[in-house]
């Protein structure tokens, strides 16, 4: 989370999930000292509508995005009275493209888990992955249920690819929240290892030390941060999720190599049990 970035976007279409995504993005730039600023897209590709306006954009479809901006600005502020917040109504081809328009001096992009379907909706996941790979800060995914930003923060690292933005944010998060951070590696042993003779239990001291070089910049960095740190056997996904269950908020890279982060991102878009921070490699 970059301290130079001085908002926290979120995206808004007037779904339950979209509330969720405000209160929590809301809560976040609180946290942060950030303002906030909600933005709408109108998907112009998808439009064929009459009472248009010159720009090609129906009037009434025109007031009804005014009204949720405004009505979901009205929630922030319940929730945040001292919050700046801003709106936007941005006529763009797509959701994530016009969102990444207005994204560029966000620390982080906020999206609901899934929205309402057609023209403006969030589809679920396919959103925060399409900016998660366009997007060079973190995209944070919201799943739609109300629960505290409280808990542990998780970390999953993959050990091959390096680490260093999904850990800057995981200890930051960790940092901001007075948390506890939880730095996990899932693995799985190779089909037949043991028949061929390979001794699991060195490969998992292997990969906790592995795992303890990798966080140790990072400990040094944060030294308040009391930091977990976990070797288990599993997929990825299954074993984040489990954990996620305890968690305030899950953080992973946007892609990997030995299991593609996109596809663990994917998953637990899908299946984690709370918010996701899905964050681009630096490049």
């Amino acid at each position: 989370m970059s301290t130079l970035r001085t908002t926290v976007l979120v995206g808004v279409d007037g779904s339950p999930a979209s509330d969720h995504a405000i209160a929590w993005a809301a809560a976040e730039a609180a946290r942060l000292g950030k303002s906030l600023n909600l933005v709408h897209v109108v998907e112009t590709a998808t439009l064929d509508l009459p009472g248009r306006t010159t720009d090609g954009i129906s009037e009434e479809l025109v007031r009804a995005a005014t009204r949720i901006l405004e009505e979901g600005r009205a929630q922030a502020l319940r929730r945040q009275p001292e919050l700046t917040v801003e709106t936007m109504l941005v006529h763009e081809r797509n959701v994530p493209a016009g969102l990444r328009q207005y994204a560029g001096d966000a620390a982080e992009v906020v999206v609901g888990h899934r929205g309402r379907g057609g023209f403006g909706g969030l589809l679920l996941g396919s959103t925060a992955l399409h900016l998660a790979g366009h997007y060079p800060g973190p995209v944070i995914v919201v799943r739609d249920q109300d629960r505290p930003a409280s808990g542990e923060i998780v970390v999953g690292l993959d050990l091959v690819d390096d680490p260093g933005s999904a850990l800057d944010h995981a200890f930051a998060a960790a940092a901001a929240r007075e948390a506890r951070l939880r730095a996990l590696h899932a693995w799985r042993p190779a089909p037949l290892a043991v028949e061929v003779g390979v001794d699991l239990q060195i490969t998992a001291d292997g990969l906790r030390e592995r795992l303890a070089t990798a966080l140790a910049p990072w400990r040094s960095r944060h030294p308040n941060v009391e930091v977990v740190e976990e070797v288990v056997v599993g997929h990825p996904v299954e074993m984040l999720g489990q954990t996620s269950a305890g968690a305030g908020l899950v953080v992973v890279g946007s892609r990997g190599r030995s299991f593609p982060l996109g596809s663990v991102s994917h998953g637990l878009i899908h299946h984690a049990r709370c918010p996701v921070a899905v964050v681009r490699p630096y490049e």
